[in-house]
Parts: structure tokens; sequence; C-alpha cells
């Protein structure tokens, strides 16, 4: 029998096979040109080092754009995706392959790649990632076109992305069944897909001349279709598929990726923050055009699903088409129109901030950062949006009267509701809390935070935390009066310059006493004080008190006995939890309470929604239908509990404030697990004048 041999050019007259290789070598480069246009675009940024940490920048190119690990969160679309990917990865193996086989070594070699056993495998498997191929293009129309999404783009260009992919798998397959049906080798079945084509085609008893005739002409399409895909690449949505794989490795590879960056040089600048694009560093400019256009950051940011101004997906989309618009790039063509949306304001000349990215659309913003996590191709939407709003604050002097207010007294009074310095310690009254000395040592430093210092509510969770830590005989102190903010309000509005002012006065500080470890009960003090005060050379040890009071009873040091009875559902707080990742040390206080079941919302954890407080959404005013805590709240209403449980004081004051809106006070109790630990345990948390007013 003869040996399996791939057929160089079958049927193909030298003028076409001149024609296919002219008509590819335009494509490419037009490719090339077209991908040097939006490269270039880039550098107009600041420099930004990005050839540090290589092995993880490998990393994340292998999990995010070959692995697409971030893609399989969602089931259906990393499917659909996985299978084009892949797919089409394969397919162009398949014919770099092919190219050798018939340009270097029969051309030059005078020998053959493919035949033989590798060759039946070469041709099974191309049939099969070629049917795959249809499978996923399938998923995608249907998803895009028949069941329809809301987070998804529909402008032409993803039309003709489809099209054009269906047409060059399907003319391809169309050229091996008649290839196969006038040959009739003996080995046309490891060929499953293009053998099934041909037995179609033979089915019309087509003359040997009439399928040869066909195989040209379908041949001649299916060069012309691929050179064009090349060459229109660049200026539609699929340019991705270069700008994606690019942001996976120049994304930030530090230990710290959630810590905002300084702003270098401050004192010399002029402006400071984002005002314009050649404000960005590069990498964020590569950024904004590694989109894909997904929405998966749409869907799950807080604001939009609040209907405040911000989209995050429009936010990148506005940014990239206004870079592409002041480089002379087709961007109407790319996603200047999405579900009906279109920025008008997205022209050459146009002010970035202001108009093309209005002042609502920032201050929108919560800083949850679950946009970023939900992203597949590692968008940092937060850092922008931040530096964008340092731009405002510092260089324009324009923000909302609250956060004006607020700024003002971080200023004033060490705190940003304006309370004197001298009640900070108020909280603490009939405790007996320690307040620390020069010349003493302590295991750790409570580090108390304004909202605990001040808040009403809050202090409840400063005393039952307190009261823990003395009956578990911990060595600890607070620094009292000397305590005042740490600057992570001041920085999350843009105000860079009060914020590094008021961190290096705490570090100064805190740099006076000896102690092993901060207690924080705020995560964004948390957060704040353990990864962004490094770089101003504040390397302390920073833990969370949910998961001290966790150790505590594990070591047996605290023994919750009494049953509390209670459904309790446990909401994650965005600077604990997708943040710092300390998802299990307040669940594992929660199960160490006996009576306790604990029922988990539906979006929990990694997947948590915002409670609205974070990035100055304490001190926002918002007119919408429904804010983002009263949203929250109802998703810890779909699981019947009677306690929310928390862990964070922004998120005590938002859901504090919303339960009394929808009035939920006598059906929904708000609790910090600290509380709940402390009443299990056996300790009193109220104050001697509560417990008489309580009584009375």
């Amino acid at each position: 029998m003869q040996e399996p041999v791939r057929v160089t050019l079958w049927n193909i007259p030298t003028w076409a096979a001149i024609f296919m290789y002219a008509s590819q070598a335009m494509g490419v480069l037009a490719l090339i040109y077209g991908l040097y246009r939006r490269f270039r675009l880039y550098f107009q940024g600041k420099p930004d080092p990005r050839l540090n940490n290589w092995p993880r920048r490998l990393w994340n190119f292998l999990v995010g754009a070959v692995g697409q690990m971030r893609l399989a969160r969602q089931t259906k679309p990393g499917l659909m995706h996985a299978l084009m990917f892949w797919s089409f990865v394969v397919l162009f193996l398949g014919t770099v392959l092919a190219t050798i086989d018939a340009d270097i070594a029969e051309h030059f070699l005078h020998a053959k790649l493919l035949e033989g056993w590798l060759y039946r495998f070469y041709e099974v498997t191309l049939d099969i990632f070629g049917l795959l191929f249809f499978v996923g293009l399938g998923m995608a129309i249907k998803r895009r076109y028949i069941d329809g999404s809301v987070r998804l783009s529909y402008e032409w260009g993803w039309s003709v992305f489809l099209v054009s992919l269906f047409l060059i798998n399907f003319t391809g397959f169309i050229i091996e069944g008649i290839r196969l049906q006038v040959m009739a080798p003996a080995w046309a079945s490891w060929s499953p897909v293009g053998y099934v084509f041909g037995a179609v085609l033979g089915a019309f008893n087509l003359s040997e001349t009439a399928l040869r005739h066909l195989h040209l002409a379908t041949w001649m399409t299916h060069s012309v279709l691929v050179a064009v895909f090349w060459g229109i690449l660049p200026y539609t949505p699929i340019a991705h598929i270069f700008t994606s794989p690019l942001n996976t490795i120049f994304t930030r590879a530090d230990d710290r990726p959630q810590a905002l960056r300084p702003i270098p040089n401050m004192e010399e600048a002029e402006s400071w923050g984002v005002g314009a694009l050649a404000d960005f560093t590069w990498t964020q400019l590569l950024q904004f055009d590694a989109c894909t256009e997904c929405g998966r950051c749409q869907m799950a940011c807080p604001a939009w699903n609040s209907g405040t101004a911000l989209n995050p997906k429009h936010l990148v989309m506005d940014i990239r088409n206004q870079m592409l618009a002041e480089g002379g790039m087709p961007y109407s063509a790319i996603g200047g129109f999405a579900n009906g949306y279109t920025n008008p304001t997205v022209q050459p000349g146009a002010a970035l901030v202001g108009e093309v990215i209005r002042d609502e659309t920032l201050w929108a913003c919560t800083t949850c950062r679950a946009c970023v996590y939900e992203c597949p191709v590692f968008i940092n939407h937060v850092d922008a949006i931040v530096d964008m709003r340092r731009y405002l604050v510092m260089t324009e002097g324009r923000m909302p009267d609250t956060v004006s207010t607020a700024l003002r007294n971080l200023e004033r009074t060490g705190n940003p509701w304006g309370y004197a310095p001298s009640d900070r310690m108020k909280w603490a009254e009939g405790l007996d809390v320690p307040e620390i000395e020069e010349e003493t040592e302590v295991d750790y430093l409570f580090w108390v935070g304004c909202a605990a210092s001040y808040d009403n509510r809050n202090q409840k969770i400063a005393r039952a935390t307190v009261q823990l830590l003395q009956k578990a005989g911990v060595s600890f102190a607070v620094l009292g009066s000397r305590e005042s903010c740490n600057g992570d309000p001041a920085r999350r509005m843009g105000n860079e310059y009060l914020y590094q002012m008021m961190a290096e006065q705490t570090i100064g500080t805190l740099k006076k006493f000896r102690f092993k470890k901060i207690i924080t009960i705020c995560p964004h003090c948390f957060n704040t004080m353990g990864n962004e005060y490094k770089d101003f050379g504040g390397d302390f040890e920073v833990i969370h008190h949910s998961q001290l009071l966790a150790d505590l009873v594990k070591e047996g040091r605290l023994k919750p006995e009494k049953p509390l009875n209670e459904t309790i559902t446990f909401h994650d707080s965005c600077y604990l939890g997708r943040y710092n990742g300390i998802f299990d040390a307040p669940r594992e206080i929660l199960a160490s309470i006996p009576g306790v079941e604990l029922r988990e919302m539906e979006r929990s954890r990694e997947r948590g929604l915002c409670c609205g407080g974070g990035g100055a959404g304490v001190w926002m005013e918002t007119h919408n239908n429904k804010r983002i805590e009263q949203i929250r709240l109802e998703d810890a209403l779909a699981v019947n509990p009677n306690t929310v449980a928390s862990a964070c004081p922004f998120c005590m004051i938002m859901f504090d404030s919303g339960s009394k809106v929808m009035g939920l006070e006598d059906q929904l109790a708000l609790r910090d697990v600290a509380e709940l630990l402390a009443e299990s345990v056996g300790v009193n948390t109220t104050k001697s004048g509560e417990e008489e007013s309580e009584q009375a």
C-alpha cells in the first residue's frame, strides 16, 4: 500500500500559487504595519521598567494567555474561548508545518516532513481541531446574536471577525473534501471531517473537471480570505490576540500588586496624576489596548450595578479609543459602539479627564478591584482611576464637596470626620487599655483606626477586640492620642501629597516604639500599613484582628462556649479579601462558635460584592435609585440569615445606613466577628452608661 504523504499544491497552477504567496505576503506586511501603528502609541507614555521578575511574568503568560485560567472562571464563555483559541493555534501551527514541508523540506532538502504516521496524526489532529473551531464559533455566534448579553460589544468588527473565521475554516474543509473525493487515497479516513465534506460533494455527482474547477475557485477564495484577515486584524477588536498576551507578560509582577504606586519626584512636578494620555505609563496604555471587550469587569462592578456613571469596560474603551484617535487609527471600527454606547467626546484634541472621562465617572469607583479580579487579561482599572483622581484633586482642584471636607478634616484634625484629636480614646473608657511607651516593649501594637475611634457603632468593635485580647492574656498596647489617620482615605481620594505626609508622620511615630506586630480592625489600614508603607520605609508586619482572634481560638486561649443560635452570613471586605486574600480567618471564628449556622451568599469570597464604602465611598453622596450597600444587603437577605457578620468598620457604617433606609433594623442584626466571638466567650462589651440605658 502506498505510504501516506501530503500532496503539495494539488490542482494549483503556478500562477495561482504565485498569487497565493503574493497575497499572503501583502497580508502579513499589512499586519506588521498595523501592529506597528498601534504599538508605537504606547511609547508616548511614561517609562515603566518591566524587565524584572521574569519567572513570574512567564507564569502570568502561561496561566493567563496560554492556559486561559481566568477565562475558565466562567464555564461556558471559558469553554467557548478555549475551543476557539486552541483550535486557532493548532490550525495555525498546522499551516506553518505545511509551509515548512512544502517550501523548506521539499524544496531545499528534497525530503518530505509530512508523511507516514506523522502525516496521519497531522491530518486527524487538524480535522478534529477544525471541527472544534466550528463548535467554538457556533457557541460565540449563539451567545452574541441569539442569546444576547448586555455586557458584550456589537460593532461590525466582531461580526467581520466571526464571519471571516467561519468562512476560512469552511473553505478549508471544502478544499480538503474535494481533494479526497478526486484522489480517493487509502488514508482518506484519517481526515474524518474532510472525508464527510467530500462525501457530501460526491452526492451531487459532479464531474472530476467540475470538482477541480470548484477546488481551485475555493482555494483562491480561501487564500484571499486569509490574506484579508491578516491585513485587517490590527483594525478590528481581534487585535487583542497580540496585545492581551503581551499584557499578561508586562503586567505588574512585584510582590505587592494591590499597592498603589507613589507619584515619582512629586516635589519637582508641575502637574500631578494623569490628565492626558502621555501621563499614563506605557504599560497602562498597553493595558487599555489589551481589552477584549468581554464585559466581565462591567458585570462585577458595584458602581455600574447601582446605576452610577462608571462602567469600567467603557472607561477602558474610551481611553483606548482616545489613544487611537490621537494616533490617527480608525477607532470607531474597533469598539466605539457597544450595546448602543458611544462616547462623542472621543476625538483628537479632547481633554482626557473632564471630557472623555467625566469627573463623576471617576468618583463613582469604590476601588474594590472586582474589575481587576475578573479581567482575563490583567487590566488594572483601579490604578488608572486613582491616577486620574490625583489629577482632579492635586492639579485641577476639582472634587465633590464631601471629599473636600474630608480632606480638610484630615489636614486639621487627623481624621476624615473632623472629630477632636483629644476624643480619640473615648471609645476605651473603663477598659484600662495600656498606652505604649518608648521604654516598654509589647508583642502587638493595636492600631484602632479612625472609624473605630470615633464612630459610635464601630467603637463597640474596638472594645470587643480589646477585651478579647485582655482575656487571652495578649501583650498589647495602643498609641492613644498619638494615633492619627494613616492617610489611606487621602490616597484613595487622590491627594497623594497629603497621604505621603501622613504616612511619613505615622511611620516616624511607629518607629519610636518597640513591638513585634501591628493589629488593625480596619482592612483599609491593614492594606495601607502592610503593603503601601514599604515604599516609604515603613516595613511593618501587620495582621488583621480576625487573623489574631482565629489563632487565639485555635490555641485555646479564647474558648467560645456560649451557643449563639444564629443563622449568619459573612460579608467579605474587599480590602481584606480580594486585596489581601484573607477569607478563611473570619469564617474560622464563626465556625468555632456553638450554635452558629453559616450561610454563604452567592457572591462571596473573591467574588464578594463591595459594600460601597471604599475609595471615598463612605464620604460620597450618591443619588442613585439603589445604593451599593442596599444591593449587598439584598444578597444577604437571599440566604435568609438573622445576622450579617463583617470584619470592616467601613462595611459596618455602610450596612448600618442601608439597613435603616431599608427598614431592616428589627429583621437583620449587623455584627463584627469580634463582637460575636466576645459574646460566645462571655465578654460584656457595652459601656456602663450604655448598659444602664439599655436596662432602662
